[in-house]
């Protein structure tokens, strides 16, 4: 024996998820519609290959304008989701939010600010592609389920809008 030690094992201990972390994760997965109609194995995959982090009250997540890398999965605590000083939408643990740039690098829309301390994980675009490539069956699940999150964002988007016309329109 040397002693020397495999630099390649530290990092990959070091940044290895713990089991609890990828299991919870894959528990809030498990009720997102972007994940329905895979197996927990598939969905815990998917949450080991997530990238953690954790942010202060008041910290910003992303800004208007950004580049959008990939979704983000909010693990605990609350976000809130602004645009031009106005609160859109707050969300909540289990809420899956920036989805927008799973299909492709379009700039953040809006800004994501903690409300309290959170803990995220963020699904990168780039893991999500080369998954895709490598398991295009199960792509097309994923890609349905996006379609399906996009859209209901729009419709309730579509909806917000209708009512603040009708409201304006009425004075």
């Amino acid at each position: 024996m040397t002693g020397k030690l495999n630099p390649s094992a530290l990092w990959h201990n070091y940044f290895k998820p713990q089991d609890d972390w990828v299991e919870d994760t894959a528990k809030k997965c498990e009720s997102s519609l972007l994940f329905q109609g895979f197996s927990p194995t598939v969905i815990r995959w998917f949450a080991a290959k997530m990238h953690p982090r954790e942010y202060d009250a008041g910290e910003t997540v992303f800004h208007a304008g950004d580049e959008g890398a990939g979704a983000i999965l909010l693990r605990s605590g609350s976000i809130a989701i602004r645009s031009k000083g106005v609160d859109l939408a707050t969300m909540k643990a289990g809420d899956l939010f920036g989805e927008v740039a799973l299909v492709d690098g379009q700039a953040r829309t809006a800004d994501a600010v903690a409300i309290e301390p959170c803990e995220l994980v963020f699904l990168l675009r780039t893991d999500l592609n080369d998954w895709i490539n490598s398991q295009p069956k199960h792509a097309c699940i994923l890609l349905k389920n996006l379609g399906a999150m996009l859209a209901g964002r729009l419709l309730e988007s579509n909806k917000n809008f209708s009512s603040v016309v009708k409201e304006e329109s009425s004075r």
